[in-house]
């Protein structure tokens, strides 16, 4: 698929469709847990372009089910009192 066919959406664009900061969408795409598009020179600032698909599959990948409790391993859940 061509990169024309994609709706690309800037990183202001993409924190507000998901309830975000821009700085934590930066921050994202720093870690790269969100994939992106970067333009410009290396070591300079460019752009960041986010496929709207990209931001739907990223929406799925960190959902949560709902269900029981289940402590990460070596943690220890404490009942309050």
């Amino acid at each position: 698929m061509a990169t024309t066919d994609k709706k690309w959406l800037s990183v202001k664009l993409t924190a507000e469709r998901l309830g975000v900061s821009p700085s934590l969408v930066y921050q994202w795409c720093l870690e790269k847990r969100l994939a992106h598009l970067r333009l410009g020179k290396a070591g300079r600032r460019g752009k960041i372009l986010i496929d709207e698909a990209d931001v739907a599959a990223f929406i799925t990948a960190s959902r949560v089910e709902a269900g029981d409790h289940n402590p990460a391993p070596g943690l220890v859940y404490i009942k309050p009192r």
